[in-house]
């Protein structure tokens, strides 16, 4: 910002030292007010907020933030519930997905009328999933149901078995815990 108000007076008082020290402590003065007057102007849209001015947007849409939740988390929060009406179709649910970083993908089954959400439990997180079951909630139709499916990593064990006086046997086996995980 720095307002160098020097430029701004008449070349006569370039040399007149009283002149410089109150344009230098007025500068500083407008640089700091110039400064909270774009801290406000941001604060007016949700996505450029800090954290006094999200609190603001939670207070009139009625959220009370989780003390772990950071500014991000906040901010989606407070969008979640601003969004305007919109058809409900799965490209905007994906596209919505998209904005608020959620890594998941959702399927539809026409047929069963069931909306499948897939992800996996190394890339979501439980504010993630909690966003996902507020999103399904507000969006689905009441006749439609939802399955939220976390993937676990499969654990592949090793081992070799040694058996006998000469003799070398190799054994491996493979364990798989619980492929994905409902949530509901």
């Amino acid at each position: 910002m720095a307002n160098n108000l020097m430029n701004y007076l008449p070349d006569y008082y370039n040399d007149v030292y009283e002149m410089q020290a109150i344009m230098n402590a007025q500068g500083d003065v407008l640089d700091k007010a110039e400064g909270e007057q774009v801290r406000l102007l941001l604060n007016q849209f949700v996505t450029q907020t800090d954290a006094k001015g999200i609190s603001v947007f939670e207070d009139q849409v009625g959220i009370k933030p989780a003390p772990n939740d950071d500014l991000e988390t906040r901010q989606n929060k407070v969008l979640m519930r601003l969004l305007p009406p919109r058809p409900i179709t799965i490209w905007y649910l994906r596209d919505l997905f998209a904005t608020l970083k959620i890594p998941a993908t959702i399927t539809v089954e026409h047929n069963k009328r069931d909306a499948i959400v897939e992800a996996k439990s190394t890339e979501i997180d439980s504010s993630q999933i909690d966003n996902i079951k507020y999103l399904l909630n507000i969006y689905l139709p009441a006749n439609m149901i939802y399955e939220i499916r976390v993937a676990l990593n499969k654990a592949k064990i090793s081992s070799d078995i040694k058996i006998g006086i000469g003799m070398w046997s190799k054994a491996t086996t493979a364990a798989q815990a619980n492929v994905s995980q409902f949530v509901n």
